[in-house]
């Protein structure tokens, strides 16, 4: 096995009290309603329901002391918006922090594993 490259993943969850854990694809849900400014446009665009994007940007804001995001109910024509607070684009810059930093010691493992040490 020394000649054999190795190619390490590892996945970073969020835990939060007795709840589900959070895994990187619920906090990129984060992002891309921030992009879209509609839980229904991400939806269509990740491929899951509207109540599945709602619940886990619900949860993420009860784990926050501040909300993340705020949802704006429609007019009559109906269309509301969906934005990221500042305590929001907060919570994902850290998240990328942290991200970043488990990338470097995945790749730390890799190293170690190819170098026999």
């Amino acid at each position: 096995m020394e000649n054999i490259r190795i190619d390490m993943s590892g996945k970073i969850f969020l835990h939060i009290a007795d709840r589900k854990p959070l895994d990187i694809d619920s906090i990129q849900l984060l992002e891309k309603v921030d992009i879209h400014g509609s839980i229904a446009r991400t939806a269509r665009e990740v491929g899951i329901s509207y109540p599945k994007v709602w619940h886990t940007i619900d949860t993420l804001n009860k784990m926050s002391d501040k909300p993340l995001v705020i949802k704006s109910a429609g007019g009559r024509g109906g269309g509301g918006g969906t934005v990221l607070t500042e305590e929001g684009r907060k919570f994902l810059k850290r998240f990328k922090s942290i991200q970043r930093t488990h990338k470097r010691f995945i790749r730390q493992l890799e190293d170690k594993w190819a170098s026999g040490r």
